[in-house]
């Protein structure tokens, strides 16, 4: 299967990343981590209609990554009829226009797949996994952003793309499942011998996210138990408002235009280890949200904005001091008078 590629990125990174992994060089900069993403999984969605079919599943406008100019991936949701997320995804484009790769969750692969093809009614479309033939790879710097600009070529073998949610999310990598981390990292940066660290518990991509405040997949955003703005659709270029209808857009409208919003997923501080009880609290005993995901001292959570960053309360656990932080990449004009309610 033909895919879309980038370089550029590597083009510009490979002298900054030779120099810091020579044996005896001085580096002050962060290493990249080049790590397998094994909780995700991709599934193709092929067919002459494939764009309308999209269309009418998923919170953002398909249409565009067909266009030349268009991005090479988008992030998106697919909403129950009440507006509830029940899957997050990352779609990408293929040099075949009636060919897309949707990443979702290895969890909860067989639902999403039997969710697609449930409204797949007469249209002619294939959905089948490719986890056989590629394999999802992430290349990131806790220090920076990946600095990339689409732009294709006809090398072989990688789908390369910068994560379409924020920049801080490093460069998404679909790799062959041939091609393991020696043999990857010689095919990204030929003739230098150590280009990028692995991942390792204390420089994860799980702990990544959680430092930025962004859940992914089924444990982090239970189906049916959120709204895509809460999950920070808006803020992660997940939603289009201009589109036309698709499952759960109306209540996602209305939010969106009434601006009352209550919680959103926030990014989370411990200062002792998570027990069973995921409940945050203040000090006064007042419930303020719940822990979705958590390793290390870091943890994504969905918690009431109004009283977590705009007052004065202490947030605990189990008793235990714990600490919110409002996400760099939210935008600088968010309004207080959009903070209200989403019920």
């Amino acid at each position: 299967m033909n895919i879309c590629k980038n370089f550029k990125f590597l083009r510009n990174m490979r002298g900054g990343i030779r120099n810091a992994s020579m044996p005896g060089a001085r580096s002050t900069a962060s290493p990249y981590v080049l790590e397998r993403l094994r909780n995700r999984e991709l599934i193709r969605v092929n067919g002459a209609e494939v764009v309308p079919f999209l269309q009418g599943l998923v919170t953002n406008d398909v249409s565009r990554l067909q266009h030349p100019s268009g991005p090479a991936s988008m992030y998106a949701m697919f909403l129950n009829r009440g507006g509830r997320v029940l899957f997050d995804t990352i779609i990408y484009r293929t040099n075949d226009p009636e060919t897309f790769l949707l990443e979702c969750d290895r969890e909860a692969s067989s639902d999403f797949r039997r969710h697609l093809r449930m409204f797949r009614v007469r249209k002619q479309i294939d959905i089948d996994t490719v986890e056989d033939e590629y394999v999802p790879w992430v290349l990131y710097n806790d220090q920076k952003p990946s600095e990339i600009t689409q732009r294709s070529s006809k090398s072989s073998g990688l789908f390369i793309s910068p994560d379409p949610r924020v920049g801080a999310l490093g460069t998404r990598l679909l790799a062959p499942t041939d091609l393991n981390w020696p043999k990857l990292t010689k095919t990204l940066w030929r003739d230098v011998d150590i280009v990028a660290a692995e991942s390792h518990p204390e420089n994860s991509y799980q702990l990544l996210r959680y430092k930025h405040g962004v859940g992914e997949g089924v444990r982090e955003l239970p189906p049916g138990k959120c709204f895509p703005l809460e999950a920070n659709a808006d803020y992660l270029n997940g939603v289009s408002f201009n589109k036309g209808c698709y499952i759960g857009q109306e209540l996602t409208a209305r939010v969106h235009h009434s601006g009352v919003i209550r919680k959103r997923y926030m990014p989370m501080r411990f200062t002792s280890p998570v027990s069973s009880n995921y409940t945050v609290k203040s000090i006064a005993g007042a419930n303020l949200g719940r822990v979705l995901g958590h390793a290390q001292n870091r943890g994504v959570g969905l918690l009431r904005i109004d009283p977590v960053l705009n007052g004065e309360q202490q947030l605990v656990i189990d008793g235990e001091r714990c600490y919110v932080d409002r996400p760099q990449w939210w935008p600088s004009d968010t309004k207080k008078n959009k903070l209200e309610a989403v019920e």
